[in-house]
């Protein structure tokens, strides 16, 4: 280094003259002061040694060195104001402070010093993420991004309406994670990685927090900061080895398995951080999140145990169930309404007991039974009980993560959910647990089985990573089977059918490169395949259950068709041609809407 340049810890308070050879480590979004209208934006300068120190550009002076400070570029900087920082913030940004204004000189250097930049972050494995929830820990991590959700609005408990994006990340080890980005890094960040996605860009980032929300996930503060597609060897590593694995990222970002399932796996703490209940109440306004390990018991029977909600934001909703709206919450214009699991419990140890609120899959994994078995038992069976349905208490003592809600400051009284429900055996997925518990009636099981089923991705087991990976050979075995058939078919020289039709249009998309940059002419086909399937086999299930529904509604028509199709078939199955020897239908002239239903599936029935 030149002597005529200074470090950052030879400059004080009133010094004149100096100019230091600094490198912009970390630029956060600007923002407005608590206590003033006055916006103000905090860089961190870093010097040849590693020191550091907090810049802080104020009003019109963010805007008028938007373009002359950049990130990971390196400058002489002089005459900057430099003055004591307030004891409250002197732990983080060191004693001194500087503020950059229109008197500052600044001269960017031709200098690469990435590797400088990166003795600063001190990057936490996806899988360790666990040890750091729900803490004030910063968080660094590099990852790529490969997915990205909807924008959407939260309402905060003061009130204000945020926007957020989820952005899905995976590492080499193949899991993946959900960042949520708030705010400015929407406006910002997130507009570049959407522009930029079918790239796969790489993001190194800093003063992340770990949440429980979604089981383990990531979160933005308010300092963090970001590298895309930075100027690190590391970056470009993390590129050579996506291209080298971009069949099998491929797979994941079309399987989608990070969004149909939650991906986390939560550990049984130590017996330190247990809390009895007794002592939460003395502790709940420091500490937010609890463990307690004892029995939870549904005390309630007539609570209605779910809710219609938007798959976006888990707002409640008032639209039908599978109806495509424009949520008021979130604003997402494609919302569509789902139901979700929602029980009140008594959670209780040996010191006493609270009330909380399980809600989505905590309820599920504690209840037993899904949400859509719990909105059909209540629309078809609303006199039926509920006890058949669901479990009403734990049968053996288990451990629970719950969070303290206080609804505003001035409130007394907290609210309590239960986030996490985990056995006494081992590590337990959250929301998706597999449970041994006996007494499950079948009925829950296969509904369940079946939900998944038509996501086309398979259960995960009991035990399984942090992480969703695509070792399931399930959907890859489809795929060969499609792309099998595909290549069989493209030789055939007969008439045009659907399968041909959709070959054709892939050929000519491709050859014509209409087709986006990260769909090849193979997902093409494959995508267009699963859409016909499931289209298919919603039609048949609708018009099923229709069925079901009006025989059941009408057992005299119910019982004659079901006493022909013993007389006529017996144990024998009906074929299409035979169904005319059927002369039920005939008599269904008296009712109308049951004509086109009741012979077919009078012999499921029976």
């Amino acid at each position: 280094m030149n002597n005529q340049y200074q470090l950052i810890k030879d400059v004080h308070p009133g010094d004149v003259g100096w100019t230091v050879k600094v490198t912009i480590a970390e630029k956060s979004p600007a923002r407005t002061a608590k206590k003033s209208p006055k916006k103000y934006q905090n860089i961190i300068l870093m010097d040849s040694e590693g020191s550091t120190v907090q810049a802080t550009l104020y009003d019109h002076n963010i805007i008028a060195f938007q373009d002359e400070l950049i990130q990971g570029k390196t400058y002489l900087i002089s005459n900057a104001l430099v003055k004591l920082t307030n004891l409250e913030y002197r732990s983080q940004s060191g004693d001194t402070q500087w503020t950059i204004s229109g008197k500052t000189r600044i001269q960017q250097v031709d200098e690469n010093n990435s590797a400088l930049l990166l003795t600063a972050y001190n990057f936490i494995d996806f899988e360790d993420l666990e040890n750091h929830m729900d803490t004030n820990t910063d968080i660094s991590i590099i990852g790529m991004v490969i997915d990205t959700r909807p924008k959407r609005m939260i309402q905060t408990r003061s009130g204000n309406q945020c926007q957020v994006q989820d952005i899905i990340l995976v590492n080499k080890r193949l899991e993946t994670i959900i960042l949520t980005m708030w705010e400015n890094f929407v406006d910002n960040e997130c507009n570049y990685i959407c522009e930029n996605l079918a790239k796969k860009p790489v993001i190194i980032a800093k003063h992340l927090k770990v949440s429980s929300f979604n089981g383990v996930s990531l979160s933005t503060k308010a300092n963090s900061s970001f590298f895309i597609d930075g100027p690190f060897d590391i970056v470009e590593h993390f590129k050579t080895w996506a291209k080298k694995n971009a069949e099998t990222l491929n797979n994941i970002m079309s399987e989608k398995c990070y969004l149909h399932l939650t991906p986390s796996k939560i550990s049984l703490p130590n017996k330190s951080k247990y809390t009895d209940i007794k002592n939460i109440q003395g502790l709940q306004k420091t500490q937010r999140f609890f463990w307690i390990k004892g029995k939870a018991f549904v005390k309630v029977l007539n609570q209605p145990f779910w809710y219609m909600s938007c798959d976006n934001c888990n707002k409640v909703s008032g639209a039908n169930c599978g109806d495509i709206y424009q949520c008021v919450y979130c604003k997402y214009p494609n919302s569509k309404a789902a139901p979700r699991a929602k029980v009140y419990l008594q959670l209780m140890d040996s010191t006493g007991y609270i009330n909380a609120t399980a809600i989505g899959e905590p309820a599920e994994s504690f209840l037993l039974c899904n949400a859509n078995t719990l909105m059909n038992h209540s629309v078809s069976n609303p006199d039926s009980n509920i006890i058949d349905l669901i479990r009403l208490a734990t049968e053996e003592e288990k451990t629970f993560y719950i969070k303290a809600i206080q609804q505003n400051e001035e409130a007394t009284e907290f609210k309590y959910e239960l986030l996490f429900v985990l056995g006494s055996d081992s590590t337990v997925t959250a929301g998706n647990q597999q449970s041994k518990d006996k007494g499950k009636s079948p009925m829950v099981e296969d509904e369940q089985s079946q939900q998944m089923d038509s996501k086309d991705v398979t259960p995960p087991p009991a035990k399984r990573s942090l992480f969703q990976t695509p070792e399931t050979p399930l959907p890859t075995k489809k795929k060969t089977e499609i792309a099998e058939t595909v290549k069989r078919r493209s030789e055939d020289t007969c008439d045009k059918d659907l399968l041909q039709l959709i070959l054709g249009s892939a050929k000519n998309y491709g050859d014509n490169g209409n087709l986006p940059a990260d769909i090849t002419p193979n997902k093409f086909i494959v995508d267009n395949c699963k859409n016909i399937y499931f289209a298919s086999h919603e039609t048949t299930a609708i018009s099923a259950s229709w069925c079901l529904m009006l025989l059941a509604s009408h057992p005299e028509w119910q019982a004659r068709a079901r006493a022909e199709v013993l007389e006529i078939y017996g144990l024998r199955f009906s074929t299409a041609d035979t169904l005319r020897s059927l002369k039920t239908n005939s008599l269904c002239d008296t009712t109308p809407f049951l004509r086109q239903h009741v012979t077919f599936y009078s012999h499921k029935v029976s």
